[in-house]
């Protein structure tokens, strides 16, 4: 059994194509394409975290989530409808199970190596900018690694941030195996922009 991080597919968002340069011509391209790039490398006995924002519509939930191999594990997004803080999770968590996720989360603690690792949809919070978009979602930073999504393509790794965007990793999930090899590099040079929402 392998351990798998991803985030931010946004099945059947026709605009992300050209937001973030995707390599597709249409919507059913690309849901088809990050289907087959999700199943070339996860088995079905393996364990998916998926760190938010999923799909566009609530009805792709349940459409396309039996599609993908593995255990999945949400940890909600902006645009996942049961996220507590953000949708209407009352409405929608039991159809967010139903389609497949085993359990919901907006946040979970995991040990890699010696390492204590926080899994959250958003990057950290710039405590100097309270204005900055979901600022009381994000969490805050006590010098720790976080695996995250949520900013798509504007990086790949700053600082102790791990994203796990799906523009960053071929369309992939990242493995459990990847992620310590990166912690284990230490923290990277910083990639923030104060203009990332």
């Amino acid at each position: 059994m392998t351990i798998w991080f991803t985030s931010d597919h946004h099945f059947g968002h026709a605009n992300i194509i050209k937001y973030c340069e995707r390599p597709f011509n249409s919507v059913a391209h690309m849901n088809a394409s990050m289907v087959g790039a999700w199943n070339g490398v996860v088995a079905p006995g393996d364990t998916v975290y998926y760190l938010g924002d999923f799909a566009m519509q609530p009805h792709l939930v349940a459409e396309m989530l039996p599609q993908l191999n593995g255990t999945k594990i949400l940890i909600a997004g902006n645009h996942d409808r049961c996220h507590p803080k953000i949708g209407s999770p009352y409405k929608w968590l039991q159809a967010y199970v139903e389609a497949g996720f085993i359990s919901v989360h907006t946040e979970m603690d995991m040990e890699i190596g010696d390492q204590n690792v926080l899994l959250h949809h958003f990057p950290y919070r710039i405590e100097t900018e309270p204005k900055q978009k979901y600022y009381g979602q994000r969490p805050v930073d006590n010098g720790g690694w976080l695996i995250h999504g949520h900013v798509h393509n504007r990086w790949k790794l700053s600082g102790r941030q791990i994203n796990v965007s799906v523009e960053n990793w071929n369309f992939e999930p990242v493995s459990l195996e990847t992620i310590a090899a990166v912690i284990e590099e230490g923290p990277q040079p910083s990639a923030v922009s104060r203009s990332y929402d």
